[in-house]
């Protein structure tokens, strides 16, 4: 896996990776689902020196997301990038941007786990770090559910919040190779509604809109304080897509395919029991 080089979406921010993680976890805390707008983070960890630029750095912003964590990202395009680890001489990279690599040893955080996803298979599940990282652990409040008939959705700072006010007519999760750099994640999972589903209650001001220059639709939104996905509203095709990484309350549904998995990053395996389609949806 050594000299292993990937990138931000669009190109910015680039490094390369020179050695073995020492270790891999697929996180399912709330702030990674946010900063990631996905199920669950894939994270490796690498000692200081064996992470290296590629070229510039100007596009990377900084979110203190805890007393002991300041994540990073991409500016320009929202994707997550490397960042220091909560330990001074480790470094933490985000799997999803990256085609091959280490599996990962385990589940963390799996009690915080997505009310909208299954964790499937036979990796070790942890309710936080497991105690051999000497990682500290992270507390969560859940929110109470919110008024009938909605359901809410914010960032990681608070900045920007959002309100799904019709039930999702689609949910999917997608290993498109952008997807994956989008969100930095094994896949995206998007919610979709009509036009008027999905309405900005707080900080719509404080979006940043990245289109993919040679797609026809390809477009990620995001906070530009923190970094969190965010819903895309598609005035052109009548939809909103919702990245559900994001949602704070239980939508009562969930992912009911995976698509584009020809394109899956091959250090991911899919255990669940939902149809897989290799390229887009036939239906």
């Amino acid at each position: 896996m050594s000299n292993h080089e990937s990138s931000c979406l669009c190109g910015s921010v680039q490094w390369e990776i020179t050695a073995e993680p020492f270790q891999a976890f697929n996180c399912h805390c709330n702030m990674c689902r946010k900063a990631h707008g996905s199920a669950f983070a894939t994270y490796w960890f690498f000692i200081a020196g064996e992470v290296n630029w590629l070229g510039r750095t100007d596009t990377i912003v900084k979110y203190v997301s805890s007393h002991f964590l300041t994540r990073s990202f991409c500016g320009t395009c929202g994707s997550v990038v490397p960042y220091q680890g909560g330990q001074s001489d480790h470094w933490v990279v985000p799997g999803g941007c990256h085609d091959d690599g280490k599996t990962s040893d385990c589940h963390v955080f799996a009690a915080h786990c997505a009310p909208w996803y299954d964790i499937t298979g036979d990796l070790p599940q942890h309710d936080h770090y497991p105690d051999y990282t000497t990682l500290q652990h992270v507390q969560e409040e859940p929110l109470e559910q919110g008024p009938e008939g909605l359901v809410r959705g914010s960032c990681l700072c608070g900045a920007v919040e959002f309100r799904v006010s019709e039930p999702f007519s689609l949910v999917q999760n997608c290993h498109c190779h952008r997807c994956r750099k989008a969100r930095a994640a094994a896949h995206a999972t998007n919610g979709f509604t009509s036009l008027s589903g999905v309405s900005f209650v707080l900080g719509e001001d404080n979006l940043v809109v990245y289109k993919v220059a040679c797609a026809k639709y390809f477009t990620q939104v995001f906070c530009q304080t923190c970094g969190s996905k965010m819903p895309r509203i598609d005035p052109d095709r009548g939809i909103a897509e919702v990245p559900f990484g994001g949602l704070d309350d239980e939508p009562n549904v969930k992912p009911c395919r995976h698509i584009y998995t020809d394109y899956k990053a091959k250090w991911y395996d899919i255990t669940d029991d939902l149809p897989v389609y290799k390229g887009g949806p036939t239906d």
